[in-house]
């Protein structure tokens, strides 16, 4: 009963495997851990233990657990691919939305099962990828440093914001507006952009899809997706958006804000005394940061239904915890019970949140603790390992 893992191009995806592969090795599991920096090894290594434990007519010995798709083209020598040749199970965790992987999700391996962070993601790949035979929701998780967290009154850093503006990075995303024959697409980016702003509960794909209907009824489903790739870089606008204006706001209202990520240097604000940027680091290292805040502030990736790992970690932190809602965490929590939530429509309230926290600190420690007692009891890697074991590998093992 071993597990694939593919470790080496993320260190996000890294953090988020080894936890995993804790969780599973405490179950019993083994491991082999394929790493991208050593790939013509491990892909030599991988091929033998197969060659060598699996065997025909034998019930499944291993199974692939992976992160945005690493390793799904894994191939032999003859080009088939190494999950269909041997049988093994690839479950493939998504962490970010589909539209960004349209090559690997028309080429995945026939044993794939998609799981993914928001349940909009998993309604996008059963309508535009219906060769895919399963795809699944399974939410973001947190990973908890050290079991020991001090008080909020003993915290250095006030807010602490990880997270980068997305807007500086996508730059490659943006296609030529002109060279779209169906409709303008500068009116198009426009558009959508506004209604996104105006009404920032709607999906991207939702809004592209409302304002091409309405103007061309001759669309196939097929350039329907392709439109709504190409124009996906308005995603992260309208994400970069919020992000900037709720650090923003908070900066401006007298609150001191610690900043990692790219792009926050960049903002025409950057000089205020109440932003204190800090450069870019990696995952890891956004944990003892976390365990030194305050508050920790969240703005999601335009996850409408589904949450973010940033809102699970500052839980596990023990930090008063304030995010931007969705139907999901509407559904886990209670506005000022585990986490403190807003509608972006609402959000100019954001100062009064977070001068309430610090006003009343004792009230803020009572959230705080409850929210960790919610995120170690439900929304660790353990607890989405638990459900990954009982909904596929229980039946493959």
């Amino acid at each position: 009963m071993t597990i694939i893992y593919f470790i080496g191009v993320y260190d996000t995806l890294d953090l988020f495997t080894e936890k995993l592969r804790e969780a599973f090795e405490e179950r019993g599991y083994d491991s082999f851990v394929y790493d991208a920096r050593w790939e013509e090894q491990s892909k030599e290594q991988l091929l033998g233990l197969l060659a060598e434990k699996r065997e025909p007519g034998e019930k499944e010995s291993f199974a692939c657990v992976t992160f945005n798709n690493l390793g799904y083209n894994l191939d032999l020598p003859d080009g088939r691919k190494v999950w269909e040749a041997y049988n093994v199970p690839y479950i493939d965790i998504l962490m970010d939305h589909p539209f960004h992987y349209g090559k690997p999700l028309r080429n995945m391996p026939s044993t794939a099962v998609i799981l993914c962070t928001d349940r909009n993601h998993v309604r996008y790949i059963r309508r535009f990828f219906p060769q895919i035979r399963q795809t699944d929701f399974l939410p973001h998780a947190g990973v908890e440093l050290g079991s020991r967290h001090k008080s909020l009154a003993e915290r250095r850093i006030d807010v602490l914001y990880a997270g980068a503006l997305p807007i500086y990075t996508v730059a490659k995303m943006i296609p030529d507006l002109g060279a779209i024959p169906e409709v303008d697409g500068e009116e198009m980016a426009q558009e959508v952009l506004g209604e996104l702003v105006r009404h920032p509960e709607r999906t991207t794909e939702d809004v592209i899809e409302d304002y091409l209907r309405g103007r061309r009824n001759d669309l196939s489903e097929d350039r329907l997706q392709e439109l709504i790739v190409t124009m996906r870089f308005l995603d992260s606008y309208a994400t970069s958006f919020f992000r900037e204006q709720a650090v923003r706001l908070l900066v401006e209202n007298g609150v001191r804000v610690t900043a990692y990520g790219t792009g926050w240097d960049q903002c025409e604000w950057s000089d205020h005394p109440c932003l204190d940027y800090r450069g870019k680091v990696l995952a890891p290292q956004i944990l003892p940061l976390m365990n030194d805040a305050k508050v920790v502030l969240n703005t999601m990736t335009w996850f409408k239904a589904g949450a973010h790992d940033r809102i699970f970690n500052g839980m596990l932190a023990r930090a008063a915890v304030v995010t931007d809602d969705s139907v999901y965490l509407r559904e886990e929590f209670a506005d000022g019970k585990e986490l403190s939530m807003f509608s972006l429509r609402e959000l100019g309230s954001l100062p009064e949140r977070v001068f309430a926290l610090f006003g009343h600190l004792d009230e803020a420690q009572r959230m705080a603790d409850r929210g960790y007692e919610a995120a170690k009891g439900g929304h660790t890697w353990k607890s989405r390992a638990d459900y990954i074991e009982e909904r596929y590998l229980s039946c493959i093992f």
